[in-house]
Order: structure tokens, then C-alpha cells, then sequence
């Protein structure tokens, strides 16, 4: 049983333009710490599957715990500001994330038998990172 009153026609229109207001705002492209954190993991995984093609030993992990931190230091950035974050993320960022994740395996098997001698395929699987994740920080920055 509803005990509330009936919204009248104006009262109803007034209320589907703040929920479609609402939903726009929370759905809305994301913010600059959004876009920060897609191009920031985007660099940070590039630049460290390049080295890790041309570096053996400790060297390579050097360049995994850098790759770590910096990656790390963007997430916790977008969380702590992107506004979108606290509202939930957008129906986008899934696929951003699932985008970058084929192209970081697909840059890793690339790299990951290179020994040292990997120029090529580290250019290869930075310059695919690279096209992931600045495709997926422009669409987001448009939309």
C-alpha cells in the first residue's frame, strides 16, 4: 500500500529532470584525475615493457617496482580525487580497463623472452599500451 500522494504532471516532470540530471552527473565523463590515472597507467606500463625488453637481472626489477609505484601512485590518486570514483564508475571504465589489460599481456608476451635483446617487440608493446590507453583518455575526455 503507498501512502504517499500522487505527484502531480509538473511535480513528476520536475522530478525526472533531477533524476536524469543526477544520472548524467554520476555517468558523466570522468574527471581530470580519471584521465590522469588512464594515461599515467598507460605511460607507466609502455615505458616498462620497452626496458623490460632491453634489461636482465636486477635491472628488470628495478623497472617492474617502478612501473608498480608509479601505477599505484595514479589509482590511489583517482580515488582519493576523482569524483566519479565516490559516485561509482561510469559504464566506460570497465572497458578501458579490459582494453589495457589485453594490451599489457599481449606487451608482456612480447617482452618476456626477450632477454635483454627485445627492442623491437618492446617497441612494439609499448607503441600498442600507448595506442590503448590515449584511444581510451581521449574518449573519455570527449564524452
Amino acid at each position: 500500500m503507498n501512502t504517499e500522494p500522487m505527484p502531480t504532471p509538473d511535480e513528476a516532470r520536475v522530478m525526472l529532470d533531477r533524476v536524469g540530471q543526477l544520472g548524467a552527473s554520476a555517468s558523466a565523463g570522468a574527471s581530470w584525475a580519471h584521465i590522469a590515472t588512464l594515461l599515467t597507467l598507460g605511460s607507466a606500463t609502455a615505458l616498462g615493457t620497452l626496458a623490460l625488453g632491453v634489461t636482465t637481472g636486477a635491472a628488470f626489477v628495478t623497472v617492474m617496482v617502478a612501473m608498480l609505484v608509479w601505477v599505484l601512485i595514479s589509482i590511489w590518486f583517482m580515488v582519493v580525487f576523482g569524483r566519479a570514483t565516490r559516485l561509482g564508475f561510469g559504464k566506460r571504465w570497465p572497458a578501458y580497463m579490459v582494453s589495457w589489460g589485453i594490451a599489457y599481456v599481449v606487451a608482456i608476451l612480447l617482452v618476456s623472452t626477450a632477454e635483454g635483446q627485445g627492442l623491437g617487440r618492446g617497441i612494439i608493446g609499448a607503441g600498442l599500451i600507448t595506442a590503448v590507453t590515449v584511444t581510451s583518455a581521449v574518449i573519455e575526455a570527449r564524452s
